[in-house]
C-alpha cells in the first residue's frame, strides 16, 4: 500500500536531532525521499545511518542564501523534483529579556527566522518552476503565539515566523503552494532538556523542579513524544491538507487549555 507521501521528495532542515528527525523519519515512512539538512556535519551523517529509504545528508548553513540555493540543486539532481521543505533549524537562548545581549538577539533571529526565510523563498522558487504546487511547513511554537518568560528572542523568532507563513500562504496559493505552521508546545527533545538544565540555573532551583513545574501545566501530564508531533507535518505535507493553508497549528498536550 503506498503511503501519503508515496515518490516525494522533501527537505527537512535541523534534521539531524529532535523535530527535524522526527519529521524525516516519518516522511519516510509514508514513501517520501528526504534530504535531512543540518549545520553539524558529524551529528547529520550518524542520524542519516540510522534511517530507513532514500536519504541525502546535506550539511548547510540555513542563512546563507546562496548556499541553500545550491544545496537544493543537489538535492534535486539526487532525488528528484522538490515537493516538501520544512524549515525547521532552530536555536535557543534562554535569558530574560534585559539580560540578552543584541549579538544573542540577533543570532536566534538570524538562525530562527531569517534561516526560516531563506529555506522558504528558495524552495518555493523551486516548486513555481516545477508548477507541480507543493507543501512549505514551518516549525513555529507555542511561544510564536504567545511570550513567555526568559523567551523574548526566541518568540521573536517564532512570531516573524508566523508572519512569513501567513505571507507566503496568500502568494503561493494561486500556484496550488500551500503553507502552514506547527506550532509545538512542550516536546521530549534535547532543547526542552537544555532549556531545563539553563532555567533551573537561572532560578537556582533543581532542575527536577522546573521539568515538575512545567508538566504540571500540560493537561496530558507530560512532555510530548515526538513521534505524537511527526503526524502534524504528515498531515500538512500530503492530500489529506489540500484545503489548508495559512494556518498555525497547534499541538501542545492542551497547554493553551490547561
Amino acid at each position: 500500500m503506498a503511503g501519503l507521501l508515496q515518490d516525494k521528495v522533501a527537505l527537512v532542515t535541523g534534521g539531524a536531532q529532535g523535530i527535524g528527525l522526527a519529521v524525516a523519519r516519518a516522511f519516510l515512512a509514508e514513501g517520501a525521499a528526504v534530504a535531512i539538512v543540518d549545520v553539524r556535519a558529524d551529528v547529520l551523517e550518524a542520524a542519516a545511518a540510522g534511517l530507513p529509504g532514500r536519504v541525502l545528508p546535506v550539511t548547510l548553513d540555513v542563512t546563507d542564501e546562496a548556499a541553500t540555493e545550491a544545496a537544493v540543486a543537489r538535492i534535486e539532481a539526487e532525488l528528484g523534483p522538490l515537493a516538501i521543505a520544512v524549515p525547521n533549524a532552530g536555536i535557543l537562548v534562554l535569558k530574560h529579556g534585559v539580560d540578552t545581549g543584541v549579538d544573542e538577539f540577533r543570532r536566534v533571529l538570524d538562525v530562527n527566522l531569517t534561516g526560516a526565510f531563506v529555506t522558504a523563498k528558495v524552495a518555493a522558487r523551486r516548486l513555481l518552476a516545477h508548477g507541480n504546487g507543493g507543501r512549505i511547513v514551518f516549525t513555529s511554537s507555542l511561544f510564536g503565539l504567545r511570550g513567555g518568560r526568559e523567551n523574548s528572542a526566541y518568540s521573536a523568532s517564532k512570531f516573524g515566523m508566523i508572519g512569513v507563513m501567513q505571507s507566503l500562504a496568500a502568494e503561493l496559493a494561486p500556484a496550488g503552494i500551500l503553507v502552514n505552521a506547527v506550532c509545538p508546545g512542550q516536546m521530549d527533545t534535547e532543547m526542552i532538556r537544555q532549556l531545563f538544565r539553563d532555567r533551573a540555573a537561572i532560578r537556582g532551583v533543581p532542575e527536577a523542579e522546573v521539568r515538575g513545574a512545567l508538566e504540571g501545566r500540560i493537561p496530558v501530564g507530560h512532555l510530548g513524544p515526538l513521534d505524537h508531533l511527526a503526524g502534524t507535518y504528515v498531515y500538512l505535507a500530503s492530500d489529506l491538507s489540500r484545503y489548508v493553508t495559512g494556518q498555525s497549528i497547534t499541538v501542545d498536550g492542551g497547554w493553551q487549555i490547561g
